[in-house]
């Protein structure tokens, strides 16, 4: 039988598990009072003993009703405890009860029942008194714990830790470790726990007087002590153990030095001290070492500084910094902590601090100076001239906050005005809308600017480093770059854009203090970057204007910034500034901004080399990354890298622009003479040479700055540095056996320097005595190459000759060609003395000088060139540079030394070949017989030199090939025929006497062995590709240098015979598709040469006679697609080159390869389908295409048929309005130019230039093609009339079949500016062009398209075109103008805009008819049906009638002919009143005088053609070159008059509408128009019950009602014309006053919701029931046409404010601190329902998303929710109506409550 404590303990534990722990002790004693043997001791050990105890479960505590058992049990135990009556035997037991219970219970327990089990444990120990045994178990474990996990062996400055080792517990086997945030979160809730008793028990007596209670002291300072211990190293550690630090144990361990200012600790015999600021300092320390980690360990000290300080404001003694004499540490001063908010902008850490180091309020000393209204600076903005925008956005302002700061003073009085002021900045950027920061940034920047501190930035230390922060301007600007920062990289670009103008718009000539001390540091890195984001040039480069008004902002601002500095200084900025081209990637405008803002700092005079006037300004300018000093050859290197990178931009316009900028800079801060020459050359080198080159607009600035006047020695001058350049250049240093080596690299870097220095030099030189030391040079070292011992083979002496005289030649060459296309007058002997030098007789001195050594350089080239003869050559070992080389230019695959020998022959021949082609030109004569006959005799050489089979000799043969383009190049350049005798001697047994076809069949076997036999690598083998169609392009143009007379005689006999020519001509179709893009040019020229010289050879016969079949051209056309496909770039040259040569003419002609067979489509039709298909997305290709092909189809007319659908294309092409890129490669390439003039002219050539760069270029080219067509088929000039007749035709039917049946053409709903208009328009301007191809066979069926697209709706861009077409169409036709026009007008059903359209052209019909007899038939006809339009209803048709009718009669009068009988005098004085009237009514003038030009605009002899359509119109706007039609004006005009009477009318309008309505009270509050009156008496109301929505059609009784009167009349004319609603609302401005004092104090938050039908019912409903106001959470959606459809303007009377979704919460928490109640519509476990809910007066709604509701974290927010009780199965309502039916029901108690 069980004994009593059993049977007791198997009763407790049967209701462990059912009852809470509250009700636990009642049982206890309920079973110790039936027990009467069993005390509770006995019953205490018992449960302690029983085997469910949480110790005794293996498995721990794991499900919730084990724990809930668990806390039942410990509170049995608890309560059994207090009951003890031995205290010793109470204190074992407690000892017993805390090891084996509450250990095992908190480390299984979770939140929030641990809370529960340390109470209880807590109350335990507080039962018996003994808190001395907390801190030797519980506690100490714990610790331990933390200190395990984190890795320490032991706490030796833990006070409870040595006490827990201290302690007796061998008869105890502890329980496992605690996990690192369990041992925590005990820590935490104890020290929390026991704070609380301990301030219970100061709230009572002193601690000395109660039992335990200095225990319990000693326990909170020691439990303290060790935790701001643990906390500190667990900062050190990882980011978990800071978090664990952090969110657990910090708030507490605040808490407790809130409470206790010192803490007193003995550990040993020492005396331990702990205060608050200590501890700060110990924190401070710590986030110190974290700032420094990175930006996770940042983020964890501002978390920990933010609890500190927010821990320190709630609800507890706020320990004031400095108010006690325990501080040790004051945080306010620490300049550090400043910085490191600064650099974070940590703003809940700043607003914190701010609250707490301010709360001890002003000590007097901040006080600032405040300027007087009169000085407001010039950017402020007047209150007249806000707009409707900034007055909503500044109301809105106010109502949240945002202008608390806008005294009636407007001037902030001390620091902590001014830290508000930047709060609410910061808060603006974060949180409002871009309409707030619209209305409130600058106002609030002015603030802090206007309030100028009194003390200076330099005397700041003395007053601490607290006020400094805003009370200099120093650390106001410190302060104020962080917001700018944070402004520059907003999400939202408006407010980026507002932040930036808002920063330049300041006046900072007037603060030069304050820009003289903005962070360097800001000014060259946030503000560069924020300069170059595109949002802040929205106008830059349109029309070619490389400006805007943030440039010119940032040009003044840089301009005063480096005002006062020192030249030294300034270089220092200036290098910086260009610098930052170097580290980061700048856009088209920030390069311009840039390069504007550098040369704005060098704008200032150079006077000031003494120190700044105020000092210590340049140590805070500069931040240390920038050297003490800047030399100017490190200020030209960042210019050459701010020039360099606008070569990325290619349009010329551009570049210049930011080249002046450029070498402003350079001028104004370098001196020349002092930078090295080489580096000088750099320079020059990325400035364009068209700006520098003669007549170039930057070459006069340069030659000043190269010629500036210094204080040098001659010997130093720049011109002295460039006429001895060339013997420095051919010094050569032989201190090494392999100095005399060299390769590809090594020339090329030799030819780029010597032609920088070539192009310099004739900007230097003004002297022609100069140049003759360099021709004197030339001649010398000319005769030594003859001399071969002192110039070997190899030797890179001879090619820097050979360079520097090519790159001399070139640079005259380019000058010549300069003053030529200048000055058309410049012939031979003639001279141009541009920079003092008469460039043609320095020409003839140059060809005489090298003519005198030419033979010796005929005989060093025989010698250099001996290399590429050479036999028996075995492969050598490569060079490791070629053998480990990836990618790049190909490299020759030989050993160093025979590299150099092969490039000295192969610039030898280049030299020959150049220089004799070039002396040529000057020197007449047979005086270079002997050369040309040597460069025969190579060329013979190389054809017939036989490769060896090694890869050595196969590329000795390649550089021989590339030797010999150089020589052809040279050859085919020559313009005498009598060098082609030379040829002859080397032909036998040919029929014509000038054939070359031996040799080029001979050249193409042999070149085309060395490609096939694999002996050459694959890149090689592209190289040698590339120099074979080099030489083949020079030997097809040979015939083509002759000179017009030669060029006749030797026609009779053809250089090439037709199977030559064919064999060339199938070798080219063969190379297309594997050509390399080198090749493109070169084998497209060849193409182009073979088809002309067949064409030359067979006369008129046909191509397929000579084997160019159907099948040999598509294979042709598709090669050559594929190699244009193939191109990385498409370069202007390469397009240009393949439509010359695919679409040649000798080839366009014949119809076989344009039309469709069983094979499929002609190949020159599958090529240009092809080519426009891809031109879709290459603006370049259409153009170039436009161009070629409105040529040859003007020239070949016939081929017109083939191209309806391709011509079609390009009339309705619309791409890139602007391609730089095209216009920089046609100024720059001189290949780009050749080829495109070799393209087939336009037809029109100087009026489509104009738009050869526009999307128009295409259209612009098929118009002129069929206006001048029209022009040769009107004057019979060519044979095929009638196919051209027909073609023209044909596409006028297909472009009005397409406008009137088309998908989109024949829309009529589309949007201005788009697509379908863009087509509309395109279409109707070439229909208008081709009105000239009607003719009597199909008018009737153009006219019926059109009368179709007449009816339609379209607007008045495309409606303008329909008009011209109809009109031009019937002034041709008249006969059928009076047939088809009288019945329309007759038809009472027709649509106004398209009687307006009818009406315009028939008085244009009237006025422009050619024959007087015709005039006068369709005035008597026409006129009489438009007379009743006077008085249409439509405003538009009436207006529109009568400026025409006005200018019939104006014109015609005399031609009336009215008689003198009496019907005839009755009217004529009808007429007559009529003209009169139109002619003198001010209305009508008034419309006149705003129409003037305009009525005018339509001319029977310009408009169909062309320049009518595309420029000949007044006010032609950017849009497709559309002018404003001249309804258009109309409409403009009528509503301009509308919004005048609008206003004028409007108080005599609302008194109309009231009329006949009282007021039962005078003083009662005015009733919205949209509600009925309230009537004073009873009797009347049903008299006046009316409806009084306001509607456009009213009866006559309503009008007689409002007494007839005349401005009403007028209104409800407008009304009805317009059908727009708003124009009633817009009468009532005066009784919206009214309505506003009345408002309810309702506003509606829908920023959740977001279809926009839902929020414009929410608009319209708000502003009936007069609601406060609507927060929405995107503003833009009030120009959306739906929400406007809906709302009904209900927007214009309703203030509606901008709040995102996630600035919801703080928008709720301001109005809540306001004083409104937040309430939200929503269905939750608590809310109210509606009928039973009784609103606040100042509410705010809140609704939510039209699907999922109220989020939950809003919902915390709320102060309630209602719902709408619901009868039915679906349980949710739409937002809207949902939001009306709250709405109503606050509206509905409200005015119960008023009444």
């Amino acid at each position: 039988m069980a004994s009593p404590p059993e049977r007791a303990v198997a009763a407790l534990e049967r209701c462990f598990r059912a009852l809470p722990a509250d009700a636990v002790p009642a049982v206890v004693d309920c079973v110790l009072a039936s027990s009467a043997s069993t005390s509770p001791a006995q019953l205490f050990h018992a449960l302690l003993r029983s085997p469910t105890c949480p110790e005794e479960q293996e498995q721990g505590l794991q499900a919730q009703s084990d724990l809930h058992a668990s806390i039942s049990y410990a509170a049995a135990l608890r309560h059994l405890l207090s009951r003890f009556d031995n205290p010793p035997k109470a204190k074992d037991a407690l000892r017993l009860l805390l090891w084996r219970l509450f250990l095992p219970l908190l480390r299984d327990t979770i939140e929030p029942n641990l809370h529960q089990a340390v109470a209880l444990m807590c109350d335990a120990i507080s039962d018996t008194g003994s808190w001395d045994l907390l801190g030797a178990t519980i506690v100490p474990f714990c610790i331990r714990s933390s200190a395990v996990a984190m890795g320490l062996s032991a706490c030796h400055d833990s006070m409870l830790y040595h006490g827990m080792m201290e302690a007796d517990l061998a008869g105890e086997n502890l329980a496992p470790m605690l996990t690192l945030s369990k041992a925590s979160s005990v820590l935490a809730l104890l020290l929390a726990d026991i704070l609380v008793r301990r301030r219970t028990v100061l709230s009572v007596d002193h601690l000395d007087s109660q039992e335990g209670a200095i225990d319990l002291d000693k326990l909170v300072q020691n439990l303290t002590w060790d935790l701001s211990t643990l906390v500190l190293k667990m900062f050190a550690h990882g980011q978990e153990y800071r978090s664990c630090a952090t969110q657990i144990l910090l708030q507490p361990l605040l808490i407790s030095l809130a409470d206790n200012p010192c803490v007193t600790v003995m550990l040993g015999a020492v005396q331990h001290r702990l205060s608050r600021f200590g501890f700060l300092e110990c924190i401070w320390d710590s986030c110190i070492s974290l700032f420094s980690l990175g930006c996770g360990e940042r983020l964890d000290a501002y978390n920990i500084l933010s609890l500190y300080f927010s821990t320190l404001k709630l609800g507890h003694q706020v320990p004031v910094l400095g108010a006690d004499k325990l501080q040790e540490f004051d945080l306010r001063n620490v300049l550090e902590f400043w910085n490191q908010l600064r650099k974070g902008l940590a703003f809940y850490v700043l607003t914190i601090s701010l609250s707490i180091f301010t709360s001890f309020g002003n000590d007097g000393s901040q006080h600032c100076s405040s300027k007087s209204s009169a000085d407001l600076p010039a950017q402020t903005k007047s209150n007249t001239a806000t707009t409707k925008r900034e007055r909503w956005a500044n109301k809105e302002a106010k109502s949240l906050g945002v202008r608390e700061m806008d005294q009636s003073d407007e001037h902030c009085s001390n620091g902590l005005d001014r830290w508000k002021i930047f709060l609410l900045l910061y808060e603006m950027l974060q949180e409002y809308g871009t309409h707030l920061v619209e209305a409130a940034w600058t106002h609030q920047v002015m603030l802090l600017f206007e309030s100028t501190p009194q003390t200076d930035y330099l005397n700041h230390t003395s007053r601490g480093t607290f006020h400094a922060q805003m009370e200099s301007w120093e650390g106001i600007l410190q302060w104020m770059t962080v917001l700018w920062e944070r402004g520059f990289t907003h999400d939202n670009p408006q407010v980026r854009c507002l932040v930036m103008q808002s920063f330049l718009d300041i006046a900072w000539e007037r603060y030069k203090v304050c820009s003289h001390i903005i962070p360097r540091g800001f000014v060259l890195g946030s503000l560069i970057r924020g300069l170059n984001d595109v949002v802040h040039h929205k106008d830059f480069g349109i029309g070619g204007v490389y400006n805007s008004k943030t440039i010119k902002g940032a040009k003044s601002f840089f301009s005063t910034y480096a005002q006062n500095l020192t030249r030294r200084d300034r270089m220092h900025l200036v290098w910086s500034l260009a610098s930052a081209a170097k580290h980061d990637s700048f856009g088209r405008a920030g390069l311009m901004t840039l390069a504007s803002c550098v040369a704005s700092c060098t704008c200032q005079s150079d006077i000031n080399d003494a120190p700044c006037a105020t000092p210590g300004k340049g140590a805070s300018k500069c931040d240390g990354d920038v050297p003490p000093e800047v030399r100017s050859a490190d200020l030209l290197d960042a210019l050459w890298i701010l020039s360099e990178r606008s070569k990325q931009h290619f349009n010329p316009k551009y570049r210049l622009k930011v080249c002046e900028q450029v070498i402003k800079v350079a001028t104004s801060l370098i001196n020349a003479t002092e930078v090295p020459l080489n580096q000088l050359l750099h320079f020059i080198s990325t400035i364009p040479r068209e700006f520098t080159d003669y007549f170039g607009p930057l070459r006069v600035i340069v030659q000043e700055w190269f010629v500036q006047k210094k204080e040098c020695s001659p010997g130093y001058t720049l011109l002295s540095k460039l006429i001895d350049f060339p013997t420095t250049f051919m010094k050569h240093n032989k201190q090494d056996q392999g100095s005399n080596l060299f390769d590809d690299e090594d020339v090329n870097a030799w030819e780029a320097e010597a032609r920088r220095w070539a192009r310099t030099l004739f900007l230097v030189t003004s002297d022609e005595q100069h140049l003759k030391r360099i021709l004197g040079f030339i001649e010398a070292h000319g005769y030594k190459l003859s001399e071969s011992e002192q110039c070997p083979v190899g030797e890179c002496v001879p090619i820097k000759f050979f360079i520097i005289v090519l790159s001399f030649i070139e640079e005259l060459e380019v000058g010549q060609r300069k003053l030529v296309c200048q000055d058309k007058t410049i012939l031979k002997g003639g001279s141009d003395r541009a920079n003092g030098l008469e460039l043609h007789d320095l020409n003839e001195k140059l060809a005489k000088s090298l003519s005198l050594v030419l033979e010796t350089m005929v005989v060093f080239s025989k010698l250099s060139c001996s290399v590429f003869w050479l036999r028996n050559i075995e492969n050598m070992d490569l060079p490791y540079t070629v053998k480990g080389k990836l990618g790049g230019p190909s490299q020759r695959r030989l050993a160093t030394s025979i590299t150099s020998s092969v490039l000295q022959g192969i610039w030898s021949m280049r030299f020959i070949s150049s220089v004799a082609s070039w002396c040529n030109h000057y020197n007449s004569g047979d005086s270079f017989f002997s050369t040309f006959s040597f460069l025969w005799d190579f060329y013979w050489k190389v054809i017939k030199h036989s490769t060896y089979a090694t890869e050595t000799g196969a590329e000795l043969h390649l550089a021989a090939y590339e030797a010999l383009a150089y020589v052809l190049a040279a050859l085919s350049a020559a313009r005498n025929s009598k060098y082609l005798d030379l040829v002859e001697t080397k032909q036998t047994n040919q029929a014509r006497k000038f054939s070359l076809d031996i040799s080029v069949t001979t050249f193409l076997n042999n070149i085309n062995h060395l490609l096939a036999n694999g002996i050459l690598t694959r890149s090689r083998r592209a190289v040698l590709m590339t120099w074979k169609w080099l030489c083949v392009d020079s030997l097809l143009s040979i015939s083509c240098c002759l000179s017009d007379n030669e060029s006749q005689l030797k026609r009779l006999d053809p250089l090439f015979s037709d199977s030559t020519l064919q064999y060339i001509f199938h070798d080219v179709i063969e190379s297309l598709e594997n050509a390399g893009e080198n090749s493109v040019l070169s084998i497209l020229r060849c193409v182009r040469s073979v088809l002309g010289l067949l064409h030359l050879n067979m006369g008129n016969r046909s191509f397929t006679s000579v084997g160019i079949s159907y099948e040999t051209m598509m294979q042709l056309a598709k090669s050559s697609w594929i190699l244009h496909l193939s191109c990385n770039k498409r370069r202007v040259a390469p397009i240009a080159a393949l439509l010359s040569a695919i679409l040649h003419p000798a080839m366009f002609c014949n119809l076989e390869m344009h039309q469709a067979n069983e094979k499929g489509p002609g190949p020159l039709k599958w090529f240009i389908e092809n080519l426009l298909n891809e031109g879709s997305k290459s603006p370049r290709t259409i153009r170039l295409a436009a161009l070629h092909l409105s040529g040859l189809w003007l020239m070949y007319p016939k081929t017109l048929r083939f191209y309806m659908e391709e011509l079609k294309l390009l009339s309705l092409y619309g791409s890139v309005a602007f391609d730089e890129d095209f216009e920089a490669e046609l100024s720059e390439n001189h290949e780009a130019r050749f080829e495109v003039s070799m393209l087939a002219q336009s037809p029109d050539r100087e009026f489509t230039e104009v738009f050869i760069n526009t999307e128009l270029y295409a259209r612009v080219s098929v118009a002129v093609l069929f206006h001048q067509l029209w022009k040769q088929i009107k004057e019979k000039k060519i044979s095929e009339t009638e196919e051209a007749l027909q073609s023209g035709k044909l596409f006028l039917l297909k472009l009005l079949d397409s406008a009137v049946n088309d998908k989109d053409l024949s829309k009529e709903l589309y949007k201005k500016y788009s697509s379908v208009h863009r087509r509309k328009v395109r279409v109707w301007q070439m229909i208008c062009v081709l009105s000239q191809y009607v003719e009597d066979d199909i008018v009737r069926e153009v006219i019926s398209s059109t009368h179709t697209c007449l009816y339609r709706n379209n607007l008045p861009a495309v409606r303008q075109y329909l008009e011209t077409f109809a009109i031009l169409l019937y002034l041709k036709f008249p006969t059928m103008a009076e047939e088809q026009l009288i019945p329309i007008f007759h038809d009472k059903g027709m649509r106004q805009q398209a009687l307006s359209s009818y009406v315009f052209i028939a008085a244009n019909i009237i006025l422009h008819s050619r024959q007087l007899s015709v005039q006068i038939n369709h005035l008597n006809q026409l006129l009489p049906p438009i007379l009743p339009f006077l008085t249409s209803h439509h405003h538009s048709l009436r207006g529109f009638t009568q400026l025409l009718v006005h200018s019939v009669l104006s014109r015609l009068w005399p031609t009336l002919r009215l008689e003198t009988s009496e019907d005839v005098i009755f009217e004529r004085r009808c007429f007559q009143e009529l003209k009169d009237y139109l002619a003198e009514n001010s209305d009508c003038v008034r419309l006149r005088v705003s129409i003037e030009g305009f009525l005018d605009v339509f001319d029977p002899n310009a408009s169909g053609t062309p320049s009518g359509i595309f420029s000949a119109r007044p006010e032609v706007s950017e849009f497709e070159c559309v002018p404003v039609s001249v309804m258009e004006r109309v409409i403009d005009f009528l509503n301009d008059v509308r919004e005048d009477l609008r206003h004028a009318i409007a108080k005599d309008t609302v008194t109309i509408k009231n009329e006949g309505l009282t007021v039962e009270e005078h003083g009662n509050e005015g009733k919205s128009g949209e509600c009925v009156s309230e009537l004073s008496q009873p009797g009347c109301q049903d008299a006046l019950d009316f409806q009084k929505k306001i509607t456009p059609r009213r009866d006559s009784e309503q009008a007689s009602s409002l007494n007839a009167r005349g401005p009403s009349r007028l209104i409800s004319e407008i009304e009805e014309d317009d059908q727009f609603f708003n124009l009633a609302l817009e009468a009532r401005l005066h009784a919206v006053e009214t309505i506003k004092q009345s408002q309810q104090e309702l506003i509606v938050v829908a920023s959740l919701v977001d279809r926009i039908p839902n929020l414009a019912g929410l608009t319209r409903t708000c502003e009936v029931f007069r609601a406060a106001g609507l927060v929405v959470a995107d503003k833009s959606i009030l120009q959306d046409k739906q929400f406007r459809l809906i709302s009904v303007t209900a927007e214009k009377w309703l203030p509606i404010s901008e709040v995102p979704v996630d600035s919801v919460k703080a928008y709720l928490e301001r109005k809540r601190a306001q004083g409104y109640s937040v309430i939200g519509l929503e269905q939750t476990a608590h809310s109210r329902p509606l009928d039973r809910f009784e609103f606040p007066r100042r509410t705010v709604l809140v609704l939510g998303r039209e699907k999922e509701g109220i989020p939950v974290d809003i919902i915390h927010v709320l102060d309630g929710c209602v719902e709408i009780p619901q009868l039915g199965v679906v349980r949710s309502l739409n937002v809207h109506v949902s939001g009306a039916i709250a709405v109503w029901e606050y509206t509905r108690q409200h005015n119960q409550r008023g009444t």
